[in-house]
């Protein structure tokens, strides 16, 4: 079977659709998004949306209700009946209230009140946006109904393709999550992997960083809040779990959630209740949660700084995300796919890596996991000359001496251990004769273990297979 490279990432820039009668305010919002990855189209009329979405595939839409020669719910109901899987924001102002009553049903995401600051757009964006662009084809205009193909988690490290299968399994079920790893491992990617890949992919994804916000700001945008609650609340507002109605909410760093939020959520979880900030009222939500982190949970039990009954809640379903240095099968062909990215983002071909880049690459702990692996082929990739990525376009990693992805007496398996011990050596050896007498064993009996673990990578399998109803 061909061999697919891991891409933890999506490096692409993200296709938005904004859609308003205002020349002055569509032109701020996409100078507003100049900064970040997005590729925004701007359209005025139904007719416009009409010929973009035929030619252009979007990944989130934005569409202001209030606009003077058309009415925008009926083009939320066009754009929603053209693409399902879209995930729409309506920008509401203080007087079209009227039009937002009844948006969700029509198909909505998510609602922003204007004015609003662009930083809180980009961030209701980022939550809603699909992993994939959706575009129409015509041919199959009329069977697209569920979200697209989860982006390829595939790995080459036994550990890490044991981890996937059990998350597979897992998505079928709407049992609470909780992923453990250290920072940029994927855990994101995981959490939309499985939301991809269950009963309620067509539903939305909804993110929440709680380690960014304070309390009381971290309580408003999971549950909303009503006008009044609190100073700088002027009206009325849907929260998080609001817009992940039927879907998955993804709560990142969980062990960053405060004490005074932690009841709220157990609430959620038991009963599936919950009140908006400064409302009495209690209100129903059904979704699924999937929460990650990067702290010992069980550690954080004991200090009191997390409730125990929530933390049982939580860990219905737990899975552990091995770091980048426990894979080391992954770390070429997670380079080489990051590579292939910036370079079509950069609109120029992949110039590889020298075989002393390979070794650096390869001999480096990670300590960053993915997101450090990332970020400095990224930054090789610009700065580079065109030629093929040589250890000198790698200098952050060429002052730090190779590590060794394994502790003695940590929870490895021996085989593993072995394999990793004679990658390290061959990699800092002359040749393969030089590390054989390292090793102390004959060289065709090293060569012989090289083919046996390479045989074993090119027999994998990989555990995510894309369906019918997944691959459009």
């Amino acid at each position: 079977m061909r061999s697919r490279h891991v891409v933890p990432f999506n490096l692409m820039a993200m296709k938005l659709l904004l859609i308003g009668d205002e020349r002055k305010n569509r032109r701020m919002v996409a100078w507003g998004f100049a900064s970040e990855p997005y590729q925004v189209k701007t359209a005025s009329t139904r007719a416009v949306v009409g010929e973009l979405i035929e030619s252009e595939a979007f990944q989130a839409a934005c569409i202001d209700l209030q606009m003077r020669d058309d009415d925008g719910t009926k083009i939320v109901d066009y754009l929603h009946g053209r693409l399902p899987r879209l995930p729409i924001v309506a920008l509401v102002g203080s007087t079209g209230k009227k039009l937002a009553a009844g948006l969700r049903a029509r198909g909505v995401s998510a609602q922003l009140a204007t004015p609003f600051a662009i930083e809180s757009l980009h961030a209701v964006v980022r939550s809603h946006a699909l992993s994939s662009p959706v575009g129409v084809e015509p041919r199959i205009r009329e069977t697209i109904t569920t979200a697209p193909a989860a982006p390829a988690l595939m790995t080459r490290d036994e550990a890490a393709r044991r981890m996937l299968e059990i998350a597979m399994r897992a998505a079928n079920s709407n049992a609470a999550l909780l992923i453990l790893g250290e920072t940029g491992t994927g855990k994101t990617l995981l959490a939309q992997t499985i939301h991809q890949n269950s009963p309620i992919r067509h539903k939305p994804f909804v993110t929440v960083n709680c380690p960014c916000l304070s309390h009381e700001l971290l309580e408003s945008d999971l549950f909303g809040h009503v006008r009044g609650a609190f100073t700088g609340a002027v009206q009325d507002t849907w929260g998080k779990v609001a817009a992940a109605e039927g879907g998955t909410l993804f709560l990142d760093e969980i062990g960053d959630l405060p004490m005074s939020v932690q009841p709220k959520l157990l609430r959620l979880l038991q009963e599936k209740q919950y009140e908006r900030v400064g409302e009495a009222t209690p209100r129903s939500a059904i979704v699924r949660i999937i929460a990650a982190t990067n702290r010992d949970l069980k550690r954080e039990v004991a200090a009191g700084r997390f409730r125990e009954d929530l933390f049982y809640r939580l860990n219905v379903i737990a899975i552990d995300v091995p770091p980048l240095r426990s894979r080391p099968f992954q770390i070429r062909g997670a380079a080489e796919a990051f590579l292939e990215a910036v370079c079509r983002q950069l609109g120029k071909s992949s110039p590889g890596f020298t075989a002393e880049a390979r070794r650096v690459i390869e001999t480096y702990a990670w300590p960053g996991n993915l997101r450090e692996l990332r970020n400095v082929v990224e930054r090789a990739a610009i700065l580079s000359n065109g030629a093929a990525l040589d250890a000198a376009d790698f200098p952050a990693l060429l002052s730090q001496p190779p590590a060794s992805r394994y502790q003695i007496g940590g929870p490895i398996s021996l085989r593993a251990l072995e394999n990793a011990h004679i990658q390290l050596i061959v990699a800092n050896s002359g040749s393969l004769e030089e590390a054989a007498r390292i090793l102390q064993i004959d060289k065709s009996t090293l060569y012989r273990k090289r083919k046996q673990m390479e045989a074993r990578v090119e027999k994998f399998a990989p555990p995510i297979e894309p369906t019918a109803a997944t691959a459009s």
